[in-house]
């Protein structure tokens, strides 16, 4: 049984292909991208996106240390993903991983929202070929994280079968305010 993050990452691993384009919706540190970046290969692109330039530039020491090149971080926040690609006439993506909440050792005050989550899931949606996922690590461990989970399986619970389908991985002998990922897969 894989825990909540390698699970996270084994979904794409499972569907994101070589040369694709792909989307990191909260950059935070940069391990999302990293990771992804190994998936698409040197031919295929990463777009991350985050709010803090602080997590850019940990980001950047990450890709740095890694030789990592095919990476465009963004300081913007994900809500302005689908408009950012659309900008350079990106089409399709191959896959998107959201890691919720707040950056790691830093202002824990500044944190995902759902509705900027939702519009994020949206528009990159649209822009999401058939048969490819979006993955979201939720963390409903502090006070923001628990709003936004509660209005984004809302929100997901009313998202078309005809269109998704929606699946919960979640530790059931764990509190309920541990992390755990949902992926939208795309029919």
């Amino acid at each position: 049984m894989k825990q909540i993050i390698p699970y996270a990452h084994q979904l794409l691993y499972d569907s994101v292909k070589q040369s694709e384009v792909v989307v990191d919706a909260t950059l935070g540190n940069g391990h999302d991208s990293l990771m992804l970046s190994e998936l698409v290969g040197r031919d295929g692109h990463i777009f991350a996106f985050d709010v803090q330039k602080q997590a850019l530039e940990q980001a950047q020491q990450l890709f740095n240390q890694h030789d990592v090149q095919h990476v465009t971080t963004i300081l913007q926040g994900h809500e302005h993903a689908y408009e950012e690609l659309n900008k350079r006439d990106i089409k399709n993506i191959g896959g998107v991983i959201f890691n919720l909440g707040f950056l790691p050792g830093s202002d824990q005050s500044i944190t995902t929202t759902a509705n900027t989550t939702i519009q994020a899931i949206e528009g990159l949606l649209k822009l999401l070929k058939k048969e490819r996922l979006i993955v979201i690590v939720i963390y409903p461990g502090h006070e923001t994280g628990q709003i936004e989970k509660d209005e984004l399986l809302n929100y997901l619970k009313n998202k078309p079968a005809k269109e998704v389908d929606i699946v919960k991985y979640q530790m059931v002998n764990r509190s309920e305010k541990a992390p755990f990922v949902v992926a939208i897969y795309k029919k």
